[in-house]
C-alpha cells in the first residue's frame, strides 16, 4: 500500500496551496508557463551536466546507495538525478525541468555538503528535497517573478504574493517533515539544519532545541528581522521546533518512525505548529502599533458606514492600508457588528491618545480621510465621522479639518462618483435578461 503524502503534510502548507489554486486560478498559469518552457527547450539539465558532476553508482557510491535508501524509506520509485555542485557551501536544491523531451526531477548538492555531513544528515538532505517534488512544491516556484524592472517578487496581485511568500515558509515543515522519514532521527535531521544553516556541528554547538527556541521571543519582537533574514524559510528554532513535534507524533510513528512513550496527536501536532507558523506572519509586535491598527480597521468601517452606502472602492482602500501597513491578513481586522466595534474601539484609541506621537496620529486620520475619498466624494457624514475619531485619539477639529483638506488637495477626487454610478447601472443591466428579470 502506498504511502499517504498528504496524512503526513503539515495542513497549513496544503490550505495555502488550494487557496492559490481556487482563488487565483494559478493552475491556468503554471500549465501555461510549462508549455512555454517546453517550447522554448530551456534545459537545466544540461547547465548541470556542464558546470556539475552527476552522482551515478559507479562514480560515488556511496550517494548513489544513500539516495537509494531514502527512496526505500520513504516507499518512493524516484527517477530523480542527484548531481554534486562545486561550492564548498553546504546546500542543496530541488527542481523541475521542463523541456520538449518531457520532465525531469533534479537534485543539486555541493561539495561543501557531501563533504561536512554524516550519512544520516545527507539522507536528511535528500529526503527532504524529495519533500519538494512529492508535494508539488517545485512546481510553484514559475509564480516567481523573473523581471527585473519589476519590484514585485511575483508575478501575483498583492494578496496572492503575500499568501505565496506565507506558504513558502510552511512548505519547508512538510520538506523537513519527508526528510526526517528519509533519516529516521530526529538529531540527524537537527544536526543536518545546523550546518547547512550556519556551518556548525556539535563539536561547537550542543543540540538543545528548547535553548534554541528561547530565542523566539527576542525574535518575534522585531517583525523586519524575520521578513529580511528569513524570507522564504521559518526561523531556525521554529523549524527545529516544528520537526522535534513531528518527531514525537502519532503521524510520525504511524509513518515508520520509533518512538518511545506516549506519542503527540494529529490535532495537538498541527496545532502547535500552527502556534510556531503564526510567530512568522506580518502582524504589529507592540502594543501601540497594534492599536493604531484597531483604530484604523475600526474608525475605517464606521467611517465604510457613515453614509447610506458602504462602496466597493472604499473597502479596498482600508483592506490594502491594512495588507500594506501591518498585516498578512488584514480582512481578520475587519470588524462590522457596530456593538463590537464600539467595544473594542475604545481602548485602542485611548492608547494611541497616550503613547502615539503627532506622526503616528496624523497617519491615521489621512488615511481614515482616504478611505472616505476612495469613492469620489468626502460626504458630511464622513467628515463627522473622521472628526469624532480625530477627537477620540487627541486631535483638535482645527488641525483635523486641515489635515482632511491636505489628503483632498493632495489626492485630488482621483475617482469619478458619477462614473462609477452609470457603470453600476450598467454592470446590473448585464446581469438581468431582456424581459428585467435577474439571469
Amino acid at each position: 500500500m502506498a504511502r499517504d503524502w498528504e496524512d503526513i503534510r503539515y495542513r497549513g502548507d496544503a490550505a495555502d496551496v488550494q487557496e492559490l489554486f481556487d482563488t487565483y486560478r494559478v493552475g491556468d498559469y503554471l500549465d501555461t508557463f510549462e508549455e512555454n518552457r517546453r517550447r522554448r527547450d530551456l534545459g537545466m539539465r544540461e547547465r548541470l551536466l556542464k558546470h556539475g558532476i552527476r552522482l551515478t553508482e559507479r562514480l560515488s557510491p556511496r550517494i548513489f546507495r544513500l539516495f537509494e535508501e531514502v527512496c526505500a524509506a520513504l516507499e518512493i520509485e524516484s527517477r530523480a538525478e542527484v548531481f554534486c555542485l562545486p561550492d564548498r557551501e553546504m546546500n542543496a536544491f530541488a527542481m523541475l525541468d521542463v523541456t520538449d523531451e518531457g520532465t525531469e526531477s533534479l537534485i543539486g548538492i555541493t561539495a561543501g555538503a557531501l563533504e561536512g555531513l554524516e550519512d544520516a544528515e545527507i539522507e536528511f538532505v535528500l529526503g527532504h528535497e524529495l519533500g519538494h517534488f512529492l508535494y508539488g512544491h517545485n512546481r510553484m516556484n514559475a509564480l516567481l517573478s523573473v523581471d527585473e524592472d519589476n519590484p514585485a517578487a511575483t508575478v501575483l496581485p498583492p494578496f496572492g504574493e503575500s499568501l505565496f511568500l506565507r506558504w513558502r515558509k510552511k512548505a519547508e515543515v512538510s520538506s523537513d517533515r519527508a526528510g526526517l522519514l528519509a533519516c529516521r532521527d530526529f538529531r540527524s535531521a537537527a544536526r543536518a539544519l545546523l550546518k547547512v544553516t550556519f556551518g556548525l556541528s556539535e563539536k561547537n554547538l550542543n543540540l538543545e532545541v528548547d535553548d534554541l527556541v528561547a530565542q523566539i521571543d527576542e525574535i518575534s519582537g522585531s517583525p523586519e528581522m524575520i521578513e529580511e533574514a528569513f524570507a522564504s524559510h521559518p526561523l531556525l528554532p521554529i523549524r527545529l521546533k516544528a520537526l522535534e513535534l513531528f518527531s514525537r507524533s502519532e503521524r510520525a510513528r504511524r509513518n515508520g518512525c520509533l518512538l518511545d512513550g506516549d506519542a503527540v496527536s494529529d490535532a495537538e501536532l498541527e496545532k502547535q505548529v500552527d502556534d510556531l507558523i503564526r510567530l512568522t506572519r506580518r502582524y504589529p509586535a507592540r502594543p501601540l502599533h497594534e492599536a493604531m491598527m484597531r483604530v484604523l480597521a475600526l474608525g475605517g468601517a464606521l467611517v465604510l458606514g457613515a453614509d447610506s452606502e458602504v462602496n466597493d472602492e472604499e473597502v479596498k482602500v482600508l483592506v490594502q492600508l491594512l495588507h500594506g501597513v501591518f498585516t498578512d491578513e488584514p480582512e481578520k481586522e475587519i470588524v462590522t457588528d457596530r456593538e463590537e466595534v464600539d467595544r473594542r474601539l475604545p481602548p485602542a484609541a485611548a492608547l494611541v491618545l497616550e503613547e502615539g506621537d503627532p506622526g503616528q496620529k496624523a497617519f491615521l486620520l489621512q488615511n481614515l480621510t482616504r478611505i472616505a475619498m476612495a469613492d469620489g466624494a468626502l460626504m458630511d457624514a464622513e467628515s463627522d465621522q473622521i472628526l469624532k475619531l480625530a477627537g477620540m485619539i487627541g486631535i483638535p477639529e482645527r488641525e483635523a479639518y486641515a489635515m482632511m483638506v491636505s489628503v483632498v488637495q493632495s489626492g485630488g477626487f482621483s475617482t469619478d462618483i458619477k462614473l462609477n454610478r452609470i457603470a453600476g447601472r450598467f454592470r446590473r443591466s448585464f446581469l438581468r435578461d431582456e424581459g428585467g428579470r435577474p439571469k
